[in-house]
């Protein structure tokens, strides 16, 4: 199982810097922090055996985009031989992150005195748990919520545009409280949401919009969701060919590349949101200098890989895509079934398939999970998988709405149920005193009572009546409003609740 929201990695200061300078392309200077949890402070979180692999190569892609990067896992033995590059690594615990926090907020802060716009990206790998209403990430020795993700990280560095990248289960609860049942909640139509989701300024890339559990994949040494957002960020979910990817471009990707796995248990449900006034999530023009363009005519499954085997990007190609190079040295591109590759080297900076040979194959992947991932990326991405992704989601976020208004009419309809239930059985209790009470008097009347008396009492039980019916005819009413509420579910009485208080109608057809 993987852990809630997909990315924290920071690293510490001077302990896990990648690129060597911040990217300030035409005045934007870019970091991030990578964070890579394999044992959680859960003991009773399994442990994990690639959110180290995820850490290195987020470091990888944000070096290749020239993004300064912060890194914070604890790699086995093969990750550290793997990547050699990111090997000086920072254990993922709470004071490292508070010391690459403490780096970065002052990068930022001297690349906004150079007069440059400044990007902040927070990834995590690793664990996430929900907890009562909400849910949380792990480092080795802390829990992280999503206010601690806001007070700790997000509100410290202060970037003008901050994106949140989190692979791990229960994601979904950093942001909003559980429904019943542990279902999601729209973002609209609630004013008590969590901190995060209220923060229209972050960017959010969520794992699960559930609590669907997050998985890794021996043929891909990663974690599944990390892996589609990283072959997504190189250019692959760059439907339109701009540069950039934007958000709804990388969740189409995502969600088009799991579409054909039958079981819904082995496929992420990707939520996305970009910050208020931006579309647009990596822009890799400054780094497109050096890129793969696949061309030609063939269409099918494509990934990449390294010399060592290490498999860099996946994508189903329904026209051109052009890649950022993963990694300066010789990689290979490889059609999924077949023997075949082309072989890239590095001594040419942009490289097209067009005009390269095929190949034989070097190396062929087995795993013990290909009978249920082996269906990734079976479907082309394009354009139209961007505006049939869009179309579904704004139709959910409708659907979403109206059972969210439903809910909130029932729980309006039980609370009114029981007020007037309350009320209703006061009132019929206080009818019943007043009757009791004029009973009493009644009696108290006899032949020797003066006549005076008499008249006094004649108008208290006059009063007494009256208001021993208005009470019982009150308790009524209210008992039978509520018998409406509570037992008729589909009764016409509508209720609903406004800044101007709690308003009552009646619907129907005449």
């Amino acid at each position: 199982m993987r852990a809630v929201w997909l990315s924290l990695a920071l690293a510490l200061l001077g302990a896990a810097a990648v690129a060597p300078t911040p990217a300030s392309a035409a005045g934007i200077a870019t970091f991030a922090v990578v964070v890579g949890v394999n044992r959680s402070v859960d003991s009773s979180a399994a442990l994990l055996r690639y959110a180290d692999d995820d850490a290195a190569r987020f470091r990888d892609l944000f070096h290749a985009v020239g993004t300064r990067t912060h890194v914070l896992t604890r790699m086995d033995d093969n990750t550290r031989r793997l990547y050699p590059a990111a090997a000086q690594e920072t254990p993922p615990r709470l004071e490292a992150l508070k010391a690459a926090v403490a780096e970065v907020a002052a990068e930022v802060a001297q690349a906004r005195k150079r007069g440059e716009r400044t990007v902040f990206y927070f990834v995590y790998a690793g664990h996430g748990m929900a907890q009562g209403q909400g849910g949380y990430i792990t480092l080795e020795d802390a829990r992280l919520s999503g206010p601690d993700l806001i007070g700790q990280i997000i509100d410290p560095i202060a970037a003008d545009q901050s994106h949140l990248i989190v692979d791990a289960c229960n994601s979904y609860f950093l942001v909003l409280d559980r429904g019943p049942g542990g279902t999601r909640r729209a973002l609209r139509g609630f004013t008590a949401l969590g901190a995060i989701a209220q923060r229209r300024d972050v960017g959010l890339l969520l794992s699960t919009s559930s609590a669907r559990e997050s998985h890794e994949w021996a043929a891909f040494q990663a974690g599944i969701f990390s892996h589609e957002v990283r072959s997504g960020l190189y250019g692959a979910a760059d439907a339109d060919g701009d540069g950039v990817i934007s958000y709804l471009e990388i969740a189409a990707f995502i969600d088009r590349a799991n579409e054909s796995v039958p079981n819904e248990r082995f496929r992420p449900e990707v939520f996305s949101r970009p910050p208020d006034g931006v579309s647009g999530l990596l822009d890799l023009r400054p780094a497109l200098a050096r890129q793969i363009e696949v061309n030609g005519p063939y269409r099918g499954h494509y990934y990449v890989e390294d010399t060592a085997g290490v498999r860099l990007a996946d994508f189903h190609n329904a026209g051109t895509v052009r890649l950022v190079r993963p990694s300066p040295d010789k990689l290979y591109l490889r059609r999924k079934g077949e023997d075949r590759e082309y072989v890239l080297l590095p001594s040419v900076a942009a490289l097209r398939t067009a005009d390269l040979p095929l190949q034989e194959s070097h190396a062929a992947v087995r795993g013990a999970a290909n009978d249920a991932f082996n269906t990734l990326f079976a479907l082309p991405f394009g354009t139209d998988s961007v505006q049939t992704y869009g179309t579904r989601e704004e139709a959910r976020v409708r659907v979403e709405e109206l059972e969210n208004r439903a809910a909130r009419q029932t729980r309006i309809r039980s609370v009114a149920g029981v007020g007037l239930a309350v009320t209703g059985v006061a009132a019929v209790t206080g009818g019943v005193i007043s009757y009791l009470g004029t009973r009493s008097l009644r009696q108290a009347v006899n032949a020797d009572t003066p006549q005076n008396e008499v008249l006094d009492t004649n108008q208290k039980i006059t009063s007494r009546n009256r208001t021993t019916g208005l009470l019982l005819g009150a308790g009524a009413a209210a008992l039978g409003g509520s018998a409406l509420l509570l037992l008729w579910p589909e009764s016409p009485i509508n209720l609903t609740l406004s800044c101007d208080g709690l308003a009552a109608g009646w619907r129907g057809s005449f």
